[in-house]
């Protein structure tokens, strides 16, 4: 198990590619990254866990104002999860402009950065007198044991000894391991089984993850009710994912009658204790009128403060926010400016928002190749509004070739994922005899009211 990392940092920005088939002419100062302002990427969990390691060359195309045009990995380190970490974390960086006769040029360059774990310091040796005491049956002595274990089986041994000697926090940790099968084999319904015991000695996190168990039905029979009381022993305790997801229970009507108002009390708890999940959805609700009074300033300053822990979801409805004009003055560059961080850790609503910005040129150039950019890294994750932009723009021919089928695939992919637009240019089209389609008005219909219900399900939301 990886104890510690280090991410050494960038190697080296090098010059512009030399080959690259959009490359400008050669600059007389190449573009390069400004290092005070260039976050290290995220390691990936899964990469970390498998003790994944390499070096990765990534090319950027940097456009004229030093904004980001297009990237791509250009020498692999091995690993897809770490070339694309390297790749969405280095965006973040901000970028001087090449130059070419005293004017900012467009240009691509490289940057190459090493994932190099540090060496495994071993935890440090149980004391005789722990060892002794655990060896002698004190359970926590053997749990002291489990957290200076060498290695994940050595761990579940002692975490076993002291949860059969009643110890809560064992329980709860035995839990854990069972479900993650961490040391042992994988074995919900047993992990259910402590999460139990220690639930019922009041231990909060216990009680929440038990919770979880019922709502999903593993390693126990489904039962939202049951989830819902455990939650709520959570939330009681002060747990903060008790707390939120008890506020969930409540606005979804699961498990619990639905209420609003009493959802909302339950997630401001969390989303004060720091919760950035907490302080989204409150947000959201906030922004809509759900649960109470429109407020739309209320609603920022929670976006606001999930974006300040670092966010992508956050930073997005932050960047919305300031998009809009909703409860802060409208700031083009400032939404340009979130969207960007939230884009290079992956989010795709903010790839989305992107595309939309470069596509009408608000807070940046017009520029419609890189809007289909970020348009397609956007509906790559499935994301639906990016999908029926690029039915439409496939449509109309704006930026690619007019292609009506292709348009009709991507408005089917949006329409599916909820998108109402997009539900109602399929109702129309398949009315019409469209895109290639042939008149067909029980399809025409059943887009309709599908749109019409989604069109309810928001309006219903919103009036509560």
């Amino acid at each position: 198990m990886i104890r510690a990392a280090i991410l050494p940092g960038l190697i080296a920005a090098l010059a512009s590619l030399p080959l690259a088939a959009h490359a400008a002419e050669p600059a007389s100062r190449p573009a390069k990254p400004d290092f005070s302002n260039c976050p290290k990427p995220e390691w990936p969990k899964e990469a970390l866990r498998n003790e994944q390691t390499g070096k990765v060359t990534v090319g950027f195309l940097i456009a004229r104002d030093g904004s980001i045009k297009d990237s791509k990995v250009l020498v692999s380190s091995g690993f897809p999860l770490l070339d694309e970490a390297a790749r969405t974390g280095l965006t973040r960086c901000r970028f001087q402009p090449a130059m070419r006769d005293g004017e900012p040029a467009e240009a691509w360059m490289q940057m190459q950065y090493v994932w190099q774990l540090e060496p495994k310091v071993a935890a440090p040796a149980a004391s005789p007198g722990v060892a002794d005491a655990a060896s002698r049956g004190d359970p926590a002595a053997q749990l002291e044991m489990a957290h200076r274990a060498s290695d994940a089986q050595e761990a579940a041994r002692w975490l076993r000894l002291a949860a059969e000697q009643g110890n809560a926090e064992a329980q709860y940790a035995l839990g854990a391991a069972l479900e993650a099968g961490r040391g042992m084999p994988r074995d919900l319904a047993e992990a259910a089984l402590w999460y139990r015991k220690a639930a019922d000695q009041g231990m909060a996190m216990a009680q929440n993850n038990l919770g979880l168990l019922y709502s999903r039905g593993s390693g126990v029979p489904p039962d939202p009710v049951k989830a819902t009381e455990w939650y709520r022993k959570a939330a009681l305790n002060g747990y903060v994912w008790g707390q939120f997801n008890l506020g969930l229970a409540y606005a979804n009507g699961r498990g619990v009658g639905r209420d609003d108002a009493i959802a909302n009390d339950w997630m401001r708890k969390a989303a004060e204790q720091g919760l950035p999940r907490a302080q989204i959805a409150l947000g959201f609700r906030l922004a809509h009128g759900v649960g109470g009074p429109r407020d739309e300033a209320a609603a920022t300053a929670w976006y606001r403060r999930a974006a300040d822990q670092g966010d992508p979801m956050g930073q997005n409805n932050l960047g919305y926010s300031y998009e809009t004009g909703a409860g802060v003055t409208r700031d083009y560059a400032e939404a340009l400016r979130l969207y960007r961080i939230a884009a290079s850790r992956g989010n795709a609503f903010a790839e989305e928002a992107l595309g939309g910005l470069y596509e009408t040129g608000r807070g940046v150039e017009a520029d419609l190749p890189t809007a289909l950019t970020w348009y397609r890294a956007a509906a790559a994750k499935n994301n639906p509004p990016a999908l029926r932009k690029l039915g439409m723009l496939y449509e109309a021919g704006r930026g690619v070739e007019k292609d009506p089928a292709t348009a009709l695939g991507y408005f089917e992919r949006a329409g599916a994922g909820g998108d109402q637009a997009a539900m109602q240019r399929l109702a129309a089209a398949y009315a019409a005899g469209e895109l290639g389609l042939t008149p067909n008005a029980d399809v025409a219909k059943q887009w309709q009211e599908k749109a019409e219900r989604v069109y309810a399900t928001v309006s219903g939301n919103a009036a509560h």
